[in-house]
């Protein structure tokens, strides 16, 4: 609950977030709380007050950030599913630097009620887990409208059985790639990612290549101006 700072340090939420709410309603455990990024403003995995979180498969190495015991947490083994924050990659960079899953849901998909924001345009909150069949699990159950204690939210929301979705035919669907994306990677990883699409295309895909020139620019001034990007 000290979001990383000694600023929060002691910090005793007066209610539950509605996501942890929602958990504790479908039959999950809370099992404790996890280390972040100091208030969540940085993408290394190295700024929590207490001390670096460090990677689970490599000690020398860090886990990324802002979600940073969330991804050590399930990489180790040591719980099944973790939430998760999102603005600039905080979900999406330690669950690849961890080999987990992280997903940053669609904006206003799960409800933002109770967690501490960086900016609503920017917050999401999204599942952490070892496994696609558990994030789609997870997602099911923390998705959804919030009765409007949300603003972000319209009423209509829709949540499908994501779970039921795994094996579904992506016939006529196009996935894009983004070729500016692989302008700072290097090989290993570029390699890793162009041979994940073949899933997307054995499952009825079409997988095509696009420029965005911008996303460069736009990488650079997140990086500068935000401390990550």
């Amino acid at each position: 609950m000290m979001n990383g700072s000694r600023v929060l340090e002691g910090y005793m939420p007066e209610f539950d977030a509605t996501v942890v709410t929602r958990i504790l309603d479908a039959g999950g455990r809370i099992l404790g709380k996890t280390a972040v990024e100091d208030l969540c403003f940085k993408g290394s995995g190295a700024t929590n007050s207490k001390m670096p979180v460090l990677n689970p498969y490599d000690t020398t190495r860090t886990t990324g950030g802002s979600s940073s015991g969330s991804a050590a947490l399930v990489a180790g083994g040591q719980i099944d599913m973790a939430l998760g924050g999102d603005q600039g990659g905080s979900i999406r960079i330690p669950a690849a630097w961890c080999g987990i899953v992280g997903l940053k849901p669609t904006w206003g998909l799960v409800p933002y009620t109770g967690a501490s924001t960086v900016q609503p345009f920017l917050d999401h909150l999204g599942p952490m887990t070892r496994t696609v069949e558990d994030s789609a699990l997870l997602l099911e159950v923390i998705a959804g409208y919030d009765d409007g204690l949300d603003p972000r939210q319209p009423p209509n929301i829709v949540v499908p059985e994501y779970s039921k979705l795994l094996t579904a035919d992506l016939t006529g669907m196009k996935v894009g790639l983004l070729k500016e994306g692989f302008a700072q990677c290097n090989s290993d990883m570029e390699s890793t990612v162009r041979s994940a699409m073949q899933y997307f295309e054995a499952a009825g895909a079409t997988v095509e290549e696009i420029s965005i020139p911008m996303h460069i620019t736009g990488k650079v001034y997140s990086s500068d101006r935000a401390g990550k990007t």
